[in-house]
């Protein structure tokens, strides 16, 4: 089933609107049940979570609605872009083990660039590697970080670019909207079904600071702070979960070919066409299952499952420049179209709190290397100084 978000014809606010498969035209779920009377929950019909939560023969009952009120009400236009949920949480995951790989690669010389040479040098010294988090090798849990559901822009507003930011990048992922209420101490089994009976997968573009989350990936030590909470661009159409797959991870999302997505900067493609069918560290409902531990997860909740391997800058050295227009598809999900922001006039991330007279990052890089260098030969002579000097002392004068 496909969803969208709406004004009802008879203007008396939000509606849910279906797309009828066999007309292919939009449906007003509001007008629908006024023309077919049939019982629906009044909240599914004007909220896309709502819907979500209704069980799979209730959702079956909305979709014969829609059918047989095509005819009448159906639209062929889809309504206007909006942002089809109201969200009340973001977590984003890096599911897919060859963005991880290929973003840590880039972000090498990234980090090197902002001033933390010295930081990946202990890291490599003291067998610590770059967490991008968890970037190499294997990990226990599904990582992820918590965003900020408030900075979400729907496909055609203007995306953010905050004062501190100097490298702004895109990244294309499916994201997956909650709309059951799962326990705190779930089942995979559990969470499987709340995917696959209330589950629905919209398009995201994660825009990201890296010069900022380099900073903080190396230095911080909190994560993710200010290099992605200041903006996610949400696409206006909702896939219900059971289109695109089932537990065991099948379905056309991850199954062969998988879902091709791809990004277009001032219509120039970045990058190779990418696929959903890549390998994850871990499946959706595992997912679902370690976000859910401690919490439980409520309706509306939103989780991001990481960026398509090949679809961000980072991975193909690209950046995104102020008045860009960045196109993110994937099949089957529709498009989200943003064009990138000024920055307002403001201090660079590594100037924010940094009083007059302190200390830049680069003085103080050049004082360790002095010390480095001058440092260990002056205690060296010290030292042979002091050993000749007890050598040629003649003791304690008579």
């Amino acid at each position: 089933m496909r969803l969208r978000l709406g004004a009802a014809e008879d203007c008396s606010g939000d509606s849910v609107y279906v797309l009828d498969p066999a007309t292919s035209t939009w449906v007003s779920l509001v007008d629908a049940v006024k023309v077919r009377k049939r019982k629906i929950e009044p909240d599914a019909t004007r909220d896309i979570v709502a819907l979500l939560a209704l069980s799979l023969e209730e959702r079956a009952v909305v979709a014969d609605v829609a059918a047989l009120a095509a005819a009448k009400k159906g639209k062929a236009t889809p309504p206007p872009d909006r942002v089809p949920v109201t969200a009340t949480s973001l977590r984003d995951a890096a599911l897919f083990t060859k963005h991880m790989v290929d973003a840590t690669k880039g972000f090498l010389p990234v980090a090197l660039a902002c001033g933390h040479a010295i930081q990946l040098v202990m890291g490599v010294v003291l067998a610590k590697k770059l967490r991008l988090p968890r970037a190499l090798g294997p990990c226990g849990v599904p990582p992820y970080y918590t965003g900020n559901p408030k900075t979400i822009i729907k496909s055609g507003a203007t995306s953010r670019w905050p004062s501190y930011v100097g490298k702004m990048d895109y990244e294309l992922e499916v994201a997956l909207i909650n709309g059951a209420t799962v326990s705190d101490e779930p089942s995979e089994e559990e969470c499987a079904r709340a995917v696959l009976e209330h589950g629905g997968f919209v398009l995201i573009n994660d825009f990201s600071a890296r010069d900022v989350q380099a900073d903080e990936m190396t230095s911080v030590g909190f994560g993710f702070v200010k290099c992605k909470s200041f903006c996610t661009a949400m696409g206006s159409e909702v896939v219900t979960c059971d289109e695109f797959w089932a537990p065991g991870e099948t379905g056309r999302l991850f199954d062969a070919p998988g879902l091709k997505a791809e990004v277009f900067v001032d219509g120039e493609r970045w990058g190779p066409a990418g696929t959903t069918a890549e390998h994850k560290c871990c499946g959706i409902a595992a997912y679902a299952q370690h976000a859910a531990r401690g919490e439980g997860l409520q309706p509306g909740e939103v989780l991001g499952l990481g960026t398509v391997p090949g679809c961000c800058g980072l991975e193909i050295g690209k950046w995104l420049k102020p008045g860009s227009t960045v196109e993110v598809r994937v099949e089957g999900l529709g498009s989200v179209t943003n064009v990138v922001g000024t920055p307002p006039p403001g201090a660079n991330f590594r100037d924010l709190g940094r009083s007059a007279g302190q200390p830049t990052r680069l003085q103080t890089f050049v004082k360790l290397c002095v010390l480095a260098v001058v440092g260990p030969p002056l205690v060296f002579v010290l030292m042979v100084g002091g050993a000749a000097a007890a050598l040629l002392w003649g003791g304690p004068q008579a």
